[in-house]
């Protein structure tokens, strides 16, 4: 079996750092024209609370937005809301309407933005900075933002209320549509992505400033990018000079990867921790797949198997059989019905699934155990996870993919507790 080693974070930066002695706009790029959108329509339920001159807290439904009203911010019992929008701005970040919006505060209201979890590849965490969107629905950079990488929070004061989310000065993004998987692109064999460095120009001069389009910033088209190790191809032309082209190469081993580096240097701004910066690299990695595959994580050491093959009837399910160099064979059911999610339960019941894995020495792990060891009896307890058939190939050409994850247990649970933590991936294309 071969681990690999992933980047934690996806960008690295490298800050030089001094008191501070100016401020203003970084680099030399024309500022952008600001941003004016129509407002998000709202997403799920509002959290409402009234809150009067002792002050309070109010904090979204998915934790992510915390409203800290002080003492004294308003003079008579108001009431307060945040709801989640529709991200109009089209990042990786969500939006949030906080109400009252009428209301000028007596004293400045703290919020703090809980960015864990979400995919923000292509960012660097210390150039995050909140931005709200007024009546007009022109957007505004909140340039005091302060950020706690550790915490991953953004946290500033206002005094007023509207539609809040975040930004990034500087960003990795994809011209051509590619996404990223847990801060990876990942490609398949011969296929060809863009990757580009953006910017937007803040006035840091004031607490709150227009939130420009994109432009066309020197420092951007100055930076320098390279890849290790060298596999596939990077090209860089004058009509894409923000910058490169890259091409996987024609064949790896199983699954292999490489990592573009992206370096820009100059005056890039004060970051939200309040170091000026003048350099920064972008580390992107790259996953690079055959057209077929089935990865198998153990603990997260990935092997890839050496055999491997699905059948797909349909009405019935799928069965779906990978046998590893390590000596492993692992077999799945599905039941019933095509793609979706399946559980785990008992064989041949519909919606649910089975799945089981053969050591060479004879050992076998199963995805259920007794409930309990001391004959008790009752219904047993099926591994958490699922398997899930993102497409199954009902004509020559087309693809069976999907993912799994599964906690399976020794045959002999009560002999042998302790159960394997598994989870892998597939793809395989019909040829018969």
């Amino acid at each position: 079996m071969k681990k690999y080693i992933i980047l934690i974070s996806l960008i690295s930066a490298i800050f030089i750092s001094c008191k501070k002695t100016n401020e203003g706009n970084a680099g030399s790029g024309i500022p952008g024209k600001q941003v004016r959108l129509p407002h998000g329509d709202p997403v799920g339920e509002a959290t409402t609370i009234r809150i009067g001159s002792q002050g309070g807290e109010l904090i979204s439904n998915d934790g992510r937005m915390k409203i800290s009203i002080p003492s004294g911010a308003v003079t008579e019992t108001t009431l307060f809301s945040v709801q989640e929008v529709e991200n109009v701005l089209e990042s990786q970040a969500r939006s949030y309407r906080l109400l009252p919006e009428d209301v000028s505060f007596q004293k400045p209201v703290t919020l703090t933005y809980y960015y864990g979890g979400l995919e923000i590849g292509g960012m660097h965490p210390d150039f995050l900075f909140l931005a709200f969107q007024d009546s007009e629905g022109y957007f505004f950079s909140a340039n005091k933002t302060r950020g706690n990488r550790q915490q991953q929070t953004l946290t500033v004061t206002t005094t007023h209320f509207s539609d809040w989310t975040f930004f990034s000065e500087y960003e990795l993004y994809f011209p051509d549509d590619h996404t990223l998987t847990e801060g990876e692109l990942q490609l398949k064999v011969k296929e060809e992505a863009k990757i580009a460095l953006l910017s937007r120009k803040v006035n840091q001069k004031v607490d709150e400033s227009e939130l420009p389009e994109v432009i066309a910033d020197p420092i951007v088209h100055s930076a320098t990018w390279d890849y290790s190790p060298k596999k596939g191809t990077m090209t860089r032309t004058p009509d894409f000079s923000q910058g490169v082209t890259y091409t996987a190469p024609d064949y790896v081993n199983g699954i292999e990867r490489t990592y573009i580096n992206a370096t820009i240097n100059g005056k890039l701004g004060t970051d939200n921790r309040g170091n000026i910066v003048q350099q920064m690299q972008f580390i992107l990695p790259v996953v690079i797949t055959n057209d077929d595959y089935f990865i198998l994580s153990e603990s997260g050491t990935e092997t890839i198997a050496s055999d491997f093959s699905v059948i797909y009837i349909p009405g019935m399910g799928c069965q779906a059989t990978a046998s590893f160099f390590s000596g492993y064979t692992l077999n799945f059911y599905t039941y019933g019905g095509g793609i979706g999610g399946f559980e785990y339960g008992w064989g041949g019941e519909l919606g649910k699934a089975t799945m089981e894995l053969s050591e060479l020495g004879g050992n076998s792990f199963i995805s259920l155990r007794p409930r309990d060891c001391n004959g008790g009896g009752g219904e047993p307890i099926f591994s958490p996870g699922k398997v899930v058939l993102k497409s199954v190939a009902n004509a020559v050409g087309q693809y069976f993919e999907g993912e799994f994850s599964a906690t399976l247990y020794f045959f002999d649970f009560c002999e042998k507790p302790t159960p394997k933590q598994l989870s892998g991936k597939f793809r395989l294309r019909r040829r018969i």
